[in-house]
This record gives structure tokens, C-alpha cells and sequence, in this order.
């Protein structure tokens, strides 16, 4: 899938529209009585959580669709076709309705960890996005074909973009105040590990040759200056 160009658009519409599909049903949950009536199908009392904390989780909803629309439609140059469509999408609910599910209804008011979870959510969407748009900026430019991107926030580590999924990701369990939202980023983190940057990297190894070789000499694959 790596290298291979992907000319219909029509996945990544679909990618769009059911994303933002996911976010308006977790706008209902966290202002429109969702929680109170699906709670009323298990014979249950789901009252919406803290408003502070349910507004920030909004905001972390509308952002992310932001980002991913934005590169589903300019930053992403590669392949995207139906057989990846289905993972992305099972990913994008467990994000959206996972996290909405498990911090909507928290009670607990926002505290000075979060903070910080709002802080790793804006440096991680920043680190992904961020390098994902100096590295087309760079691939964009005709003198720069067939060349390997090493610079900008790619100094940092090899798959800084992966390193900021990491991130966001764990900023957006902090604010649900539930410890089982801690499985998210850490399942994430354990796929970047042992199976996406291994792959990656052996496509960039063969694609690249000496170029990236060099580069994984004197730069870290995932977390700067440690791994």
C-alpha cells in the first residue's frame, strides 16, 4: 500500500462522511439526551457527566474530524482504497464513541491532570499533522523527487507522526476520567511498536536504500533520543 497511488476519491469521501456521522451521534450523547435514553434501554440511569469536561471532549471530537478530513483530501498521497477504509473507520469509533462513552458521563470536574491530557491532545495533533504537512510541502517540490524527508519535526524521530497519534490519544483518555480509556493509547502505542514501524520501516529501508539508513543511524524511530 505504501508508494502505491490511489486515484478515486470516493474512499475517502465515505471516510469523511461516516466520521462525521460519528461525531454528530456523540454530540447527541453529550448534549442531546443520548446518554439518558440508551441508559433507558438497559434499564439504566445514564445522566450526562460534568459540561466542562463533556465541552472539552466535543472540542477533541470536531478536531479530530478537522485533521482527518484534511488528510484524507490534501496530505495523504498514498493509496487509500476500501480494503483500508473498514480498519480506519473501526479505529476513528473507537476513538470518537469509545471515549465519549467512557468520559460523557463522568461527574468528576475538570482538574489540573487535565491540563495536561489538553496539552499532550494539542502537541500530538500538532506532531502529526504538523510533519505530515512539512513532508508534502517537501515531496511537492519536483527537485525533490525520489528523495527521503529528514527534515523539520522528522528530526526528531523517524515516525514522529506516529509518535503524535500516541499522544493526542493519551490526552484524550486523560479527559475522560476513566482508567479504562488508558487501554486506547496504550493498545495504539504497542501496534506503532511492533507492527506498523516495522513495516515502514523495512518498506523505507528497501525504498530508500543508503538514504534511510543514514537517517536511522543518528535518529530515533519513535520517541526521541530513547527509541
Amino acid at each position: 500500500m505504501h508508494g502505491e497511488q490511489e486515484t478515486s476519491k470516493l474512499p475517502r469521501a465515505a471516510w469523511v462522511v461516516t466520521h462525521l456521522t460519528l461525531v454528530a451521534g456523540v454530540a447527541w450523547l453529550y448534549f442531546g439526551g443520548g446518554f439518558n435514553i440508551i441508559g433507558s434501554w438497559f434499564g439504566g440511569d445514564w445522566i450526562s457527566g460534568d459540561m466542562s469536561r463533556r465541552s472539552v471532549l466535543m472540542v477533541f471530537s470536531i478536531v479530530l474530524w478537522c485533521r482527518m478530513s484534511f488528510t484524507a483530501f490534501y496530505l495523504l498521497r498514498r493509496r487509500f482504497g476500501w480494503a483500508e477504509f473498514w480498519p480506519v473507520l473501526f479505529a476513528t469509533a473507537i476513538y470518537q464513541v469509545g471515549f465519549a462513552l467512557l468520559g460523557g458521563i463522568s461527574d468528576t470536574p475538570l482538574r489540573l491532570v487535565d491540563v495536561l491530557g489538553i496539552g499532550l491532545f494539542a502537541l500530538g495533533s500538532y506532531l502529526n499533522t504538523g510533519s505530515e504537512l512539512q513532508r508534502k510541502r517537501f515531496k511537492d517540490d519536483a527537485a525533490n523527487k525520489g528523495k527521503l524527508y529528514t527534515s523539520g519535526l522528522f528530526r526528531l524521530a523517524r515516525h514522529v507522526n506516529y509518535l503524535g497519534d500516541s499522544l493526542w490519544a493519551t490526552g484524550w483518555a486523560i479527559l475522560t476520567a476513566n482508567r479504562w480509556a488508558a487501554l486506547v493509547p496504550v493498545l495504539l502505542t504497542a501496534a506503532f511498536i511492533f507492527f506498523f514501524i516495522p513495516s515502514l520501516s523495512k518498506y523505507l529501508s528497501r525504498r530508500y536504500g543508503e538514504q534511510y539508513d543514514e537517517w536511522a543511524k543518528r535518529t530515533k524511530a519513535f520517541i526521541p533520543f530513547v527509541y
